[in-house]
C-alpha cells in the first residue's frame, strides 16, 4: 500500500512538474532569415551562439510559419489560421492596407485572446521587444494623424469606436506589460540622434539611446520604396536595431527576475535581416568574399545540411546558380549585408543567453528561435536552399523555417525532430507548459476551437504525427500539406503574373520523396488533388478568404 502510495504521488509530481515551476519562456524571432542561414543549418554564416542553442537543444526539419510578416505574427499571437486574426492572404499591418472585410481587417479583434493575455492570466510577466506589426495606432492620443488616416481610408467614417478599437490593438493593451520597438513594419536599422524615428515605450514615442559607434552600411537601391539615408558611409554613435532592441530585453528580464514568485515571457521580433539591408561595415566587408562564386555557396550549403542530419544527400534541388548564370546586379553585395545582419542577431542572441546565465535563469528558460518566413526576393532562393521559392511564396522556401528549441531541464541535447511544427502551435504549447487551458469565452465573446496543437511531447523527446491539413494562403496563392507528405499548390506564385494566365493552375508534390518540390505529380494523381481542392474551397469558405481579384478593387496596391 506504501508504495502504491508512493507511486501515485510521483506520478502526481511528474504530472504537475510544469505548472509547479514554471519555465521562463522567450521566443526570438527574425525577420525574413533562409532555411539555410545558420551554420547549425549548414550556412556559410557565422552564427556560434545559435550553434551552441542547436547543440544543447532541439532542432526541427519540418517547421512552418505563414510565409509573410503579418500572417505568421498573427498566428504566433492567437493560435489560429492569420484569416481569424485580420490578416488573411498575406495581409500586412498598417493603414493603407486595411480593409472592411474581417478576414482581411489588417487588426486583431480585441475578442481574440492574444498569447500574451493568456500567458499574463497564467501568472507570467509578458514582455515584448521589436517588430509588432499587426495594425493599430495612437490616434486616439494623437488627434492630429486623422488627416492621415482619411486619406488611407477613402470613403471610411472615423468614429470614436474605430479611434479606440486601433488603440486597443497596440501591444500595450494586448497583454504586454512592456513594450519596447515599432507598430510598422519597415524603417531604417540605424538611427542618429538627427534621425527621426517612431520607436514606443509602451504607448510613448521614447528616446532612443546612441551608445555604440557605428560605420554604416545603409544599402540603397529602390527610391520609392526606401528614400536614400545620409548615414551611409558616416561613423557615428548611433542606434541600431538589433543591438538596440535586446539592449531593452536584457535590461526588462533584468526587471522581471527581481521578483522570484513569476516567471516571464518575453517575445523579441527582430528587424533583420528584413530591408532596408544595413549592417556594420565591418561585417559587410568580412563576407563579401564568401559570395564570390555563389554556384558554391548554393552547392555548400546543401552539403552542410546534409553534414548536419538535417538533409538526405540523395535528394535532388532546384539549382538557382551554376557557372554559366550571372548573379544580378549587387547580388554579392545584397548577400553580404543579409549575411552581417544575421551574425548580429546570433551575437545578441549572445548576449540574451549571457544574461540568463548570470542571473541564474537559464537552465529554467525555453528559448524559440525561428524566422517569420523564408528570405525575401532580392535573395532569390539562395538563402533558402535546397527547398525552393522565397518569402511571399508559398512553395518550401517561403514557408518553412530553421527552427530551434533549447531548455536544459526538459530537452535533449543535440536532438533533432522530424515531426512537423507551426508557429500556430506555440500558443498551445506556452498554455499547456503553463498548465492553463484556452478560455471558452473572452471580453464577453464565445471563442473557437484553436488552430494550432501543444507540440511540448516533440519538445519533450517524443514523435507526433503531422496535423491532417495544414494550410496558407497569400495574395492568390492557396496550399494545403495532408498528413505531412502531400503538398497541393493551387495559383503558386507572384500575382500579377499568374492572373494573366488562363484557367487554374495546380501543383501537387510528394515532401516524403521530393521535399524540394521538383516533379509536379498533379496531373499523374487527380484523385488526390481533387481531394485537396474541395479541402481547401471549405477552409477558405470557413476563414472568409474572398476572390483576390475582387479585393483588388478595394486595394489595388495588394497585388504587390
Amino acid at each position: 500500500m506504501k508504495k502504491l502510495t508512493w507511486l501515485l504521488a510521483a506520478l502526481l509530481l511528474n504530472s504537475t512538474v510544469y505548472s509547479a515551476s514554471k519555465p521562463n519562456i522567450i521566443i526570438i524571432m527574425s525577420d525574413d532569415s533562409g532555411y539555410t542561414d545558420l551554420g547549425c543549418y549548414g550556412g556559410e554564416i557565422d552564427t556560434p551562439n545559435l550553434d551552441k542553442m542547436a547543440s544543447n537543444g532541439l532542432r526541427f526539419k519540418n517547421f512552418y510559419n505563414n510565409g509573410r510578416c503579418s500572417p505568421t505574427r498573427a498566428s504566433l499571437m492567437t493560435g489560429r489560421d492569420s484569416a481569424h486574426a485580420g490578416f488573411a492572404a498575406g495581409t500586412l499591418g498598417g493603414w493603407n492596407r486595411e480593409m472592411k472585410q474581417p478576414s482581411y481587417r489588417a487588426r486583431m479583434p480585441y475578442t481574440l485572446p492574444t498569447i500574451a493575455e493568456l500567458m499574463k492570466q497564467s501568472g507570467y510577466t509578458t514582455m515584448m521587444t521589436g517588430k509588432w506589426h499587426l495594425g493599430g495606432s495612437l490616434l486616439k492620443l494623437n488627434p492630429g494623424s486623422q488627416a492621415w488616416w482619411k486619406q488611407t481610408h477613402p470613403g471610411w467614417e472615423l468614429t470614436e469606436e474605430e479611434i479606440e478599437a486601433d488603440f486597443n490593438a497596440l501591444p500595450a493593451q494586448r497583454g504586454f506589460d512592456k513594450f519596447f520597438g515599432l507598430i510598422e513594419g519597415e524603417t531604417h536599422l540605424f538611427m542618429t540622434p538627427e534621425d527621426k524615428h517612431e520607436y514606443l515605450e509602451g504607448n510613448q514615442h521614447t528616446k532612443l539611446k546612441y551608445e555604440q559607434t557605428y560605420k554604416m552600411h545603409c544599402y540603397y537601391d529602390d527610391e520609392q520604396r526606401y528614400p536614400y539615408t545620409a548615414n551611409h558611409g558616416k561613423t557615428s554613435k548611433a542606434f541600431y536595431a538589433t543591438d538596440g532592441m535586446t539592449d531593452r530585453a536584457i535590461e526588462m528580464i533584468e526587471e522581471a527576475l527581481e521578483d522570484k514568485s513569476k516567471p516571464f515571457f518575453m517575445y523579441m521580433a527582430y528587424r533583420a535581416p528584413h530591408l532596408p539591408i544595413q549592417a556594420p561595415q565591418e561585417l559587410v566587408d568580412k563576407y563579401l568574399s564568401r559570395y564570390d562564386d555563389l554556384a558554391k555557396v548554393e552547392i555548400d550549403r546543401v552539403k552542410g545540411l546534409a553534414k548536419q542530419g538535417l538533409w538526405d544527400s540523395n535528394n535532388k534541388y532546384r539549382k538557382h546558380f551554376s557557372a554559366c548564370r550571372k548573379a544580378p546586379e549587387k547580388y554579392h553585395l545584397r548577400a553580404a549585408i543579409h549575411a552581417a545582419m544575421i551574425e548580429k542577431i546570433d551575437q545578441n542572441v549572445g548576449k540574451i543567453i549571457a544574461s540568463l546565465k548570470k542571473t541564474g535563469a537559464f537552465d529554467n528558460t525555453l528559448i524559440l528561435y525561428f524566422s517569420d518566413n523564408g528570405a525575401a526576393s532580392h535573395l532569390g532562393q539562395l538563402m533558402n536552399t535546397p527547398y525552393f521559392g522565397c518569402k511571399a511564396l508559398l512553395y518550401e522556401g517561403g514557408t518553412k523555417t530553421h527552427c530551434i528549441a533549447q531548455w536544459p531541464k526538459v530537452i535533449k541535447k543535440g536532438s533533432i525532430t522530424e515531426s512537423t511544427g507551426w508557429v500556430g502551435d506555440l500558443l498551445p504549447t506556452f498554455l499547456d507548459i503553463a498548465g492553463a487551458t484556452y478560455p471558452k469565452e473572452f471580453r464577453g465573446v464565445a471563442t473557437s476551437p484553436l488552430d494550432g496543437r501543444s507540440i511540448l511531447p516533440i519538445l519533450e523527446g517524443k514523435t507526433m504525427s503531422p496535423p491532417e491539413y495544414l494550410f496558407a494562403n497569400d495574395k492568390g496563392q492557396q496550399s494545403v500539406i495532408f498528413k505531412g507528405r502531400w503538398k497541393l499548390l493551387i495559383e503558386p506564385g507572384w500575382y500579377v503574373l499568374t492572373n494573366k494566365k488562363p484557367g487554374i493552375s495546380y501543383e501537387l508534390y510528394d515532401l516524403q520523396e521530393d521535399p524540394a518540390e521538383r516533379i509536379n505529380l498533379a496531373n499523374k494523381q487527380p484523385e488526390i488533388v481533387d481531394q485537396l481542392r474541395k479541402v481547401c474551397a471549405q477552409w477558405q469558405q470557413d476563414n472568409g478568404i474572398l476572390d483576390y481579384g475582387e479585393l483588388l478593387k478595394t486595394r489595388p496596391n495588394f497585388s504587390k
